[in-house]
């Protein structure tokens, strides 16, 4: 890890000044002939030896605890990058009231605006100004109450116009702040504000374009609420995690699609057709007609010229329906299947039930019948509707269905969900400790610090301005570092840590002893479960 603080003898927060910009410069140009000696000489260097950046001074980390409280004196104002991994690119950083690092890119915005233009750290303080995202939450929050009236009043287009000019607004400001697309830090390098700019562009197609009356761009404007993960830092961390943990899925997904496409060929074999059968009313001209409970319908569409049978057959108001139910019942042909009341006959006429979408007729159908099995959304009617048309014999078929693909697959998916993010807690976890080392580490560095400059022959007023500056910052750290005083805490040290009553001391070891055993556990547990019980 490259080392945080800067060389002996030296601020750690220097403003950013044109002669900044030149050193930078004069380095950036030193590590470019380096690479090019490295690559004339074929020497190549494993990507975990090279240098990375800080992860303590990310762009929109707060600042490190042990840079103390001098940085007051240097919010936003632009200083030079802290990062020893930037300090041959041109970057600046400018930390906010909250002491929070943005990184800008030092080359003029849009071509325009240097990082020294008036104008442009105008636009910065802006920008990390806390009110700032307020405001543009407060334009999110009014834009998606009025999205979601089903009858605006006459002025909502008003505030519509007032909504988007603060969306444009935020725009410019980024834009000036940061430039727009060349180097690094800039705009559209983020990619949250690709979704910003999309949003942006989509509100002015469909207002101020010839598209504006077309239909299929109104949905469009729901991805506004979107801009909801823009502004919130936390909702982009929980945003990045779930498409990591979408990215884990990827062979339960093939599994989960190979899956339905076997069960759903299955269905189209079994069930093809199964559930147009229904029950239709008997043909007047067919009452007498029987012959070992067999119609003769060939005969009598040859010999009546005034029946249609397909006529007859295909009109909903000869079909027997349930009190209460839209669709016709279902019957079928083999032993075990729904049979039909007296006067009716089973025929395959009409649509599918719940108007054609429930059905094993093609792939495509039989596919999304079972995944409605695996998500078991309303499934019973599915499972009802099945074994009415084709027999109860096939009770196997959904369980097997309903056990690999309801309860296997699918915990299977919450599985891998949730190792996701187990092995991002560990690497927090591991990221965290590594960050407690790194500050052990400058602690001690401190502390010898101020040691050599105490020893130093120099005139003491330097030497103890200078120790009382390291010391500063080492007690601030220290201090930050243990856990803020509260009334508990207060309360605490005053009446419970007494130890010259040897009453009180066997008090509190007699209490510690009850507390921490196991059996207390387990009767404050059965409490609350008998407390649930008889409040059931």
């Amino acid at each position: 890890m490259a080392p945080l603080l800067p060389p002996v003898g030296t601020e750690m927060f220097r403003r950013f000044t044109p002669a900044s910009l030149e050193e930078i410069q004069r380095k950036h140009e030193a590590e470019a002939k380096q690479q090019q000696i490295r690559k004339d000489k074929n020497i190549k260097i494993a990507k975990k030896y090279l240098p990375k950046p800080a992860g303590d001074l990310e762009d929109g980390q707060p600042l490190p605890l042990f840079y103390g409280d001098r940085a007051q004196e240097f919010l936003n104002i632009p200083l030079e990058d802290m990062d020893p991994f930037y300090q041959s690119h041109k970057t600046f950083i400018v930390l906010s009231k909250g002491k929070i690092i943005y990184r800008f890119n030092a080359e003029p915005a849009c071509y325009l605006l240097s990082p020294f233009n008036s104008l442009r750290i105008f636009s910065i303080r802006i920008l990390i100004h806390s009110l700032f995202s307020f405001f543009i939450m407060a334009a999110i929050l009014t834009d998606c109450v009025f999205m979601t009236m089903s009858d605006p009043p006459a002025w909502s287009k008003t505030v519509e116009y007032v909504v988007m000019v603060i969306y444009t607004f935020e725009v410019i400001v980024k834009v000036l702040s940061r430039g727009f697309c060349v180097g690094d830090f800039t705009y559209l390098r983020n990619p949250w504000n690709w979704l910003e700019f999309m949003v942006i562009n989509m509100i002015y197609l469909a207002e101020f374009t010839l598209f504006r009356d077309v239909s299929a761009l109104r949905p469009f404007r729901v991805l506004r609420v979107l801009k909801i993960i823009t502004v919130f830092s936390g909702l982009r961390t929980i945003f990045s995690a779930v498409i990591q943990s979408v990215k884990k899925l990827r062979d339960v997904m093939i599994l989960t699609f190979f899956f339905l496409s076997i069960f759903a060929l299955i269905g189209l074999q079994l069930f093809m057709g199964n559930l147009r059968q229904k029950c239709v009313l008997i043909p007047p001209l067919l009452l007498n007609d029987t012959s070992e409970g067999a119609f003769n319908i060939s005969s009598h569409e040859n010999n009546s010229s005034d029946f249609d049978f397909n006529t007859h057959v295909n009109n909903p108001d000869n079909y027997y329906h349930l009190p209460g139910h839209l669709d016709a019942l279902l019957c079928g042909n083999s032993s075990d299947a729904g049979t039909c009341p007296e006067g009716y006959m089973c025929l395959k006429a009409g649509r599918n039930p719940n108007y054609g979408y429930t059905s094993y007729d093609s792939f495509s159908w039989a596919f999304l019948s079972l995944f409605r099995l695996m998500t078991q959304d309303f499934w019973e009617n599915l499972f009802h509707l099945t074994l009415r048309a084709a027999g109860k014999t096939y009770t196997i078929f959904f369980v097997v269905v309903i056990f690999l693909g309801s309860f296997y697959l699918m915990n299977l998916i919450l599985a891998v969900v949730a190792v996701a993010y187990a092995e991002q807690n560990r690497a927090n976890i591991a990221k965290a400790k590594q960050r407690e080392r790194e500050y052990a580490r400058i602690l001690k560095e401190l502390k010898e610090r101020e040691e050599k400059m105490v020893k130093r022959a120099a005139p003491l007023e330097k030497n103890g301005s200078a120790s009382h500056e390291d010391d500063n910052t080492r007690d601030d750290l220290e201090d930050d570092q243990r856990p803020r005083s509260s009334r508990w805490f207060i309360f605490a040290d005053t009446f419970l840590k007494w130890d010259c009553c040897g009453c009180w001391r066997r008090l509190k070891k007699l209490l510690h002893t009850v507390v921490m055993d196991a059996f207390v556990d387990v009767a404050i547990t059965m409490c609350i479960v008998l407390y649930t019980v008889l409040m059931a």
